[in-house]
């Protein structure tokens, strides 16, 4: 494990709201020869950015590859509540997916981590189904790593079925039922005259807690280059989380950067399938206020 985590104890797998390692940020950069991407603003196309070429050594440094899964709802909320639980793919997401596999196809990694929900399995084997046979990585499903609870479609069904129909998953680290759910369900349902109002999107604390507890995981893992194949609101709420012109400033930072340029392209909009690729270094844990990486001031790797 990575001198920045310990104390963390051990990961079981299944999700705790109470359990908080004491974990420092996670310093990211690009490698000091390639460039900051430009961020991808649209949602016409797939789009892979950053590291897209790199390799790493050393103790604590991995490659990982964060995904954007496929569209899985409509942008209507009130469509979105009637979708029910655990929404699947829209078929212009599975044609997302695709487009994304071809662009992505010379990847190799060592390890697939996905969200448990039906949408991030989808978009993991159709967008990775050939790299993943190429390499025989291990696919991993983590709680931690699931969308923000804020709708039907954000609940998951029970292991049971989702092994049933993702044999090649690893489920085993989840509870047989979906453990985060009822607790916003509890929380928020008929809290609000708004049937609409954000649920654990406006709980950053909680988001950043379990993004804690994934990386304190992933840190402890062997492998060197990861996918993690996550979600549009999950992600952005977790990297956005104490950065200076982000959302809540004023809370603890889950991840630091090594260049303004990085930060300022890691914190923007994800569009659906993208793809961003970043060094992580989890030994030594960062000091704040210390910049880690340096970037060339050349154009990015928009696709």
């Amino acid at each position: 494990m990575g001198g920045g985590f310990r104390g963390g104890g051990s990961f079981s797998g299944a999700w705790n709201p109470i359990f908080v390692p004491p974990l420092p940020a996670v310093l990211l950069s690009l490698p000091y020869d390639v460039a900051a991407p430009a961020p991808a603003v649209g949602r016409e196309e797939c789009f892979w950015t950053g590291a897209t070429g790199a390799r790493v050594a050393g103790s604590g440094k991995k490659l990982l590859h964060f995904v954007v899964m496929a569209s899985g709802e409509p942008d209507d909320p009130m469509v979105r509540e009637a979708q029910g639980a655990d929404a699947r793919l829209t078929s212009e997401g599975r044609e997302r997916c695709r487009q994304l596999q071809q662009l992505t196809d010379s990847l190799r990694p060592d390890l697939f981590v996905i969200s448990p929900l039906t949408r991030s399995a989808q978009t993991a084997l159709l967008s990775f189904g050939p790299q993943m046979k190429a390499t025989g990585a291990h696919i991993i499903a983590l709680e931690e790593v699931r969308e923000t609870v804020n709708h039907p479609c954000d609940a998951r069904r029970n292991c049971t079925e989702l092994v049933a129909e993702f044999p090649t998953i690893d489920f085993s680290g989840c509870a047989e039922q979906d453990p985060v759910w009822p607790n916003y369900e509890r929380r928020f349902i008929g809290s609000s005259a708004d049937p609409f109002q954000p649920r654990e999107s406006a709980d950053v604390i909680a988001l950043a807690a379990r993004a804690r507890r994934a990386l304190g995981w992933l840190a402890a893992r062997p492998e060197k280059e990861v996918v993690i194949v996550s979600h549009r609101d999950f992600l952005w709420n977790t990297i956005n989380v104490g950065q200076p012109d982000g959302k809540f400033p004023d809370k603890a930072p889950v991840y630091d950067f090594g260049d303004d340029d990085v930060r300022r392209w890691m914190c923007s909009a994800f569009a659906d399938c993208e793809v961003r690729s970043v060094i992580a270094d989890f030994d030594p844990p960062p000091k704040p206020g210390v910049g880690g990486g340096r970037i060339a001031p050349t154009g990015g790797f928009g696709i």
